[in-house]
């Protein structure tokens, strides 16, 4: 697995946030009907490229449901463990609203993903409002609710556009010292992405890459937390450190991989794959971190 920057990784997150919002599981109406690529879909260069190795290695949920996606696991028509857009209505505050464009963004990126190309533009409506009540309005336009319209049946071209989405949303919390809020979205992206995940391999399986997928988050979460620190003063970030540094707990006691592991970033952060042999977790360990991390979601999206 080739190492992702935080810019790259996250950006998925905020950017399907933006991508959804009509009827959930809606596919073109004919699979033969060559659907229109969005040729203006593009990876922008970050303004401060200098900047990135300041950031963990945090995966986006993008990257997560494309490795599903690869495997061919069942659940991917499933849209009722999505958060509701019907929830939209109890987040009248900056944490809750921000955890939740998170949520959201994870959430469209699913859909985006999977081919749910209608519900993402229930999606894009309630994001595009989170989005102005957290401040990032100027990242949310309609120029992209077009694009998102005219490449429903296209995953591909929707993933891009999530892309120049969340890199246009990034630059603005950066460029605004909105650290804490971009904290916040990071947090509420990786928690629904692993829920999703998990809902979709419920139980433990023996050998299961898709067990051993989630148990490689304890990596990740690892670089979650240490950016989150940088933003523990805020009460808001801090309660949520908690529940993850709870949460990292149960990571701790998953075994990894004999052999060496790659190490990057000044502070030498893992990056996922630079091991050998196979992560070790174990049946009771995986449903205490199925559970807890239902718990967590829960807490953010029903507030």
């Amino acid at each position: 697995m080739k190492k992702v920057t935080i810019f790259s990784q996250i950006a998925p997150v905020l950017i399907t946030a933006s991508l959804l919002s009509f009827g959930c599981g809606n596919k073109t109406a004919s699979d033969n009907t060559e659907t229109p690529i969005d040729t203006t879909a593009s990876k922008p260069t970050p303004k401060n490229p200098g900047e990135v190795q300041k950031y963990s290695q945090v995966p986006s949920p993008g990257e997560m449901f494309s490795f599903i996606k690869q495997l061919g696991t069942k659940g991917v028509d499933d849209v009722s463990k999505l958060n509701s857009t019907e929830n939209k209505k109890k987040y009248n505050d900056n944490k809750s609203r921000s955890l939740n464009f998170g949520v959201y963004s994870a959430d469209l990126l699913f859909c985006s993903t999977f081919n749910h190309g209608a519900e993402a533009l229930k999606y894009f409506v309630d994001i595009k409002k989170l989005g102005d009540e957290i401040g990032i309005s100027t990242a949310i336009n309609e120029q992209t609710a077009t694009r998102i319209s005219a490449n429903i049946g296209s995953p591909d071209s929707l993933a891009a556009i999530s892309n120049d989405l969340y890199f246009t949303t990034f630059d603005h919390l950066e460029s605004n010292e909105r650290g804490n809020t971009l904290a916040l979205v990071m947090a509420g992206g990786w928690i629904e992405s692993v829920f999703m995940v998990t809902s979709m391999e419920p139980t433990y399986k023996k050998d299961s890459p898709v067990i051993t997928r989630v148990a490689e988050q304890k990596y990740t979460l690892d670089n979650l937390i240490d950016f989150m620190k940088k933003y523990q003063s805020d009460a808001d970030v801090a309660s949520v450190l908690k529940q993850l540094v709870d949460l990292k707990s149960d990571f701790d006691k998953i075994e990894d991989p004999k052999g060496p592991v790659t190490l990057s970033g000044k502070k030498g952060k893992r990056v996922l794959g630079g091991g050998t042999g196979k992560i070790g977790i174990t049946s009771e360990l995986y449903k205490v971190i199925v559970d807890k991390t239902s718990a967590i979601r829960k807490s953010i999206t029903q507030n």
